[in-house]
């Protein structure tokens, strides 16, 4: 895959302060890649340093191969961006909003415009004002804004903010769209971190300014240790989790009310069973407890802090 950004060890310092600290990773065409980080870990300074809003301290940001601090006109030609919310003339029908967008830009047709409202679904309303827009309508006029000169580079500030649930899953298959079906690189950062987990090819965290990994979704999903539960009598608890450490070495189980809690690799849990069956200890439910992306997440940056 080409890539489409590439941040080289970014750093913002404000006031002496350390705001973002050494940022280096990159981003490839036709991905979703999500950005994740509890409030005042530096995402949106990090978007505002992509999109020339903000100046760098150190470092730089090559976009589809152009510099963002020497050559940055030509850099922001192939980025496409809602940092926040878009910012829309409400007074206006969302076909004039886009007429008007398209003048800052050379080039841009009136085809091209009808290719942007088909393609995020507003055919029926966009001759309608947009002050009758819900917000999620608002949300895709904004994203049709940003793909009128046809972006390598799309980034959505919480794209998904202040939606409902239908609006949230509109706005996660159009993004989905863009990036498989017009090869565009988009960039979300998002607090929700379970719709992350459906949208996003890969995620990066941040915290603090330091990036702490860049990572598969679907490779951390899979690579993980699954943490399973034992249905057991209460009395033979204690002994179930016995013979369990005595067989499986180093294996982690504790005791819930009248569960066995641990993790595994899905190829032992029948040897597990067999194990306490042989026992004689009688096994009434086996149930797999997979951690979902904000579990995760919470772990591993707590495990930062502690370190």
């Amino acid at each position: 895959m080409s890539i489409a950004i590439q941040l080289e060890n970014v750093t913002k310092t404000i006031k002496g302060r350390t705001i973002i600290d050494s940022l280096s990773f990159s981003i490839y065409e036709g991905e979703v890649f999500g950005f994740l980080g509890p409030n005042g870990a530096g995402k949106t300074t990090t978007i505002r340093m992509m999109v020339g809003l903000m100046k760098m301290s150190q470092g730089d940001i090559i976009i589809s191969g152009h510099s963002v601090r020497t050559h940055f006109e030509e850099a922001i030609q192939q980025v496409g961006a809602i940092v926040e919310n878009p910012e829309l003339y409400k007074f206006l029908s969302g076909y004039e909003n886009l007429k008007q967008y398209a003048r800052m830009q050379k080039g841009i047709s009136k085809q091209r415009i009808n290719e942007v409202v088909e393609l995020v679904g507003l055919g029926e309303r966009i001759h309608d004002k947009v002050k009758t827009y819900s917000l999620g309508m608002r949300q895709r006029l904004g994203i049709a804004q940003s793909l009128l000169h046809r972006p390598k580079v799309l980034i959505l500030d919480e794209p998904t903010n202040g939606l409902d649930p239908a609006g949230i899953k509109e706005i996660r298959q159009y993004i989905r769209d863009l990036a498989e079906k017009e090869g565009m690189a988009v960039i979300v950062s998002s607090h929700l971190l379970s719709e992350m987990e459906m949208m996003c090819d890969r995620i990066g965290i941040l915290q603090k300014g330091k990036l702490i990994g860049v990572q598969s979704v679907r490779d951390w999903m899979e690579n993980e240790l699954e943490t399973y539960s034992i249905e057991l009598e209460k009395e033979e608890l204690e002994a179930a989790a016995g013979f369990m450490r005595e067989a499986f070495t180093g294996i982690n189980v504790k005791q819930k009310v009248k569960y066995l809690i641990f993790e595994a690799e899905r190829t032992h849990i029948p040897a597990i069973i067999r194990l306490l069956a042989e026992k004689e200890l009688a096994v009434y439910e086996v149930k797999k407890e997979s951690k979902s992306l904000e579990e995760r997440f919470l772990e591993i940056t707590q495990e930062q802090e502690v370190g």
